[in-house]
Order: C-alpha cells, then sequence, then structure tokens
C-alpha cells in the first residue's frame, strides 16, 4: 500500500510538474520536425561552465553570477515566414490559455509584434519567455531557471537577440 502511495504522489507531482511548462513545451514539440525552423537549446551544463570564469570588474561578475544561475534557453527561430504575425498571435494565445504565465510587456505596430512572459514560483522568476512575430521573422524565446530580470536586462545587450532590445527598455530598478 505504501509503494502505491508513492507512486501516487511522485506521479501527480510529476504531472503538476510538466503542466507548468506544458503549452510552452507543446508549442516547441509542434515544430520540432518543421525543417523551416531553426531550434536552439543551450543547457544548464553550458551555464554552470560560467562560474568557473574569473571577473574582471564588477558588472561582469553580476552578468556572470546571473548566466550560472540560469538552466536553460530554448528557442524557436523561422526567418522567412510568410506568416510570422498568424504564428506570433497562435504562439500568444496558446501559451496564454495555459494560465501559467503572466504578461510582462507587449510592444506591437505594423512590422514587428512583442510579448515578454514569466512564470514565477513564489517569488522567483522561473521562466522569461519572449515571443516575437516580425514582418517575415518568428522567433519564441524560453529562458529558464532562477531569472534576475535586472541581469537579464544587461544581458540582452550582451547577447543581442532579436527582441530582447525591446525588453532592454524597461528600467527594472523603478520596480
Amino acid at each position: 500500500m505504501k509503494k502505491i502511495s508513492l507512486v501516487l504522489i511522485i506521479g501527480l507531482v510529476g504531472s503538476s510538474l510538466l503542466a507548468q511548462s506544458n503549452a510552452v513545451s507543446k508549442h516547441f514539440a509542434q515544430y520540432q520536425r518543421d525543417t523551416s525552423f531553426t531550434k536552439v537549446s543551450v543547457t544548464s551544463r553550458m551555464f554552470s561552465l560560467f562560474a568557473d570564469i574569473d571577473a574582471e570588474d564588477e558588472d561582469q561578475a553580476e552578468l556572470l553570477e546571473a548566466m550560472s544561475k540560469l538552466k536553460g534557453i530554448k528557442g524557436l527561430v523561422n526567418e522567412d515566414s510568410g506568416d510570422s504575425k498568424s504564428l506570433y498571435f497562435d504562439a500568444v494565445e496558446t501559451i496564454a490559455e495555459d494560465g501559467a504565465y503572466e504578461e510582462l510587456m507587449t510592444v506591437e505596430d505594423a512590422s514587428e509584434n512583442v510579448q515578454f512572459m514569466i512564470r514565477e514560483e513564489g517569488d522567483v522568476i522561473r521562466e522569461l519567455l519572449m515571443i516575437l512575430g516580425g514582418n517575415r521573422q518568428f522567433v519564441v524565446m524560453s529562458l529558464y531557471g532562477e531569472i534576475d530580470l535586472n541581469s537579464i536586462v544587461k544581458l540582452s545587450k550582451v547577447f543581442g537577440v532579436k527582441g530582447f532590445e525591446q525588453f532592454g527598455k524597461l528600467d527594472m530598478e523603478k520596480k
């Protein structure tokens, strides 16, 4: 009886953890075999290597510490989609329906739409999600781990990821 209870508890906890990222995982899986998309995956092992680098100054030390707290990045990019706005609105709707993500910022204009969403556990941001739909480009980027938004603003400038320049306009110090 104890074994059955233990299996049920593990199953319930495991399914609740999967449900938290279910919408994003489903969205990534939907395009996994589509060769028109570039898929990017950076694992926690890559970020753990940053912990071994000696910082030259305080800003670099702060960036390295923020990077060492990340568990991974997943990205989905389509550089030449004739339907990027439709892909954007589909992704935003699918992920918003999940209910685990909160909108942080949206910038929409005639040429490009960008939305940032976060998923929190308690007071800790566990995932930052960027969805971008431009005239021909579509990007979904998920950073997950322990996320400090102030450091991510600085990282956005270092990485130069398309769409993150919008996120860099936020002044997190005022929050």
